[in-house]
């Protein structure tokens, strides 16, 4: 049987077309702040034979992301704990200075029910990208370093340049799967992460259920 190119695995499985580049498109390597090898061989079969869920970033500008090393660890937990993986449709920074600091009244698990201003036009941002959901970089939140709180039919979430290595996927999975906090220091969703122990964190079948049956997940 015949190999698959990678175009065409791009194409049929990502929606990716030519231009094709393999570091962003195929690889999922948007910044080099985590410099590792990487297998194309290892990527291409996760992409053909794993669930997945797709991802834009949105760095306002002045935020200091970590944005490979976020992408790698949500990856580590994703595919150990719950045999699916994140893939990153796309990175764009934007220039809105009133966002850096942001103005949010609460941080409830899911949808926020009387969102300010400042997150509507936040969770705006990215929506043309090919993803139902989007991460957004901030300099500052109100009271956490990071927030799964989105307005209506806008499902996202922010972290700011306090986050730990693992609020990034933390703050994605109680997205995915509306996964509460709890006790256990040793699991993803356990707050706050900078105290997680045992790195990478756990996640439970029941927390990797909920993620898995999110409607975000597809596979190819």
């Amino acid at each position: 049987m015949a190999t698959k190119s990678v175009k065409t695995i791009a194409a049929d499985c990502l929606d990716k077309s030519t231009p094709l580049s393999v570091r962003q498109d195929v690889l999922g390597v948007y910044a080099n702040d985590n410099p590792q090898t990487r297998s194309l061989k290892e990527r291409l079969d996760l992409i053909e034979n794993k669930s997945f869920v797709r991802l834009a970033l949105v760095t306002i500008q002045g935020a200091l992301p970590t944005l490979q090393r976020d992408l790698d660890n949500t990856n580590t937990v994703l595919q150990g704990e719950c045999d699916t993986w994140l893939y990153p449709v796309g990175s764009i920074t934007v220039n809105s200075p009133n966002l850096l600091i942001l103005n949010q009244n609460s941080c409830p698990l899911g949808e926020q029910s009387n969102p300010t201003a400042e997150e509507d036009q936040l969770f705006d941002l990215g929506r043309g990208m090919g993803a139902d959901l989007v991460a957004y970089y901030i300099q500052d939140g109100p009271s956490a370093v990071g927030c799964s709180a989105y307005p209506a039919g806008r499902r996202g979430f922010w972290v700011d340049n306090g986050a730990s290595p693992w609020t990034f996927p933390h703050e994605l999975v109680h997205v995915m799967g509306l996964n509460p906090h709890v006790s256990d220091s040793d699991n993803l969703m356990s707050t706050p992460t900078a105290s997680i122990t045992n790195p990478p964190p756990d996640l439970t079948i029941s927390q990797c259920g909920n993620v898995v049956a999110d409607p975000a997940i597809e596979s190819c």
